[in-house]
């Protein structure tokens, strides 16, 4: 299931566990169609820390450039809603991409 573009995702009820679960879709359909391997790291629960942006951000950047999209925005600043539509963009297209 797609993840759905909310304001103030983080602090929606289950948008960690979302989130995550859109990106093992996404690493999933990658793996199936293209064989490509992409790391899946632990996103939910949510956090604000550096260590969890970096590794969100690392994420993003392992799949865009494995299904050949653009890199996009940097995530690991502020989390506010320009944040949030911009990873909504991000996981929107790998699905476009991938045809999921």
């Amino acid at each position: 299931m797609p993840l759905v573009n909310l304001v103030g995702g983080q602090g929606q009820p289950g948008w960690g566990f979302s989130h995550h679960q859109d990106h093992l879709e996404i690493a999933q359909a990658a793996s199936r169609m293209l064989g490509k391997s992409l790391q899946l790291m632990p996103l939910d629960p949510v956090s604000d820390t550096p260590q969890w942006k970096r590794q969100h951000q690392a994420m993003h950047d392992a799949m865009n450039r494995a299904l050949g999209l653009p890199q996009g925005r940097d995530f690991t600043g502020e989390m506010n809603d320009a944040w949030h539509d911009a990873n909504w963009r991000e996981h929107a297209a790998a699905r476009a991409k991938l045809g999921i």
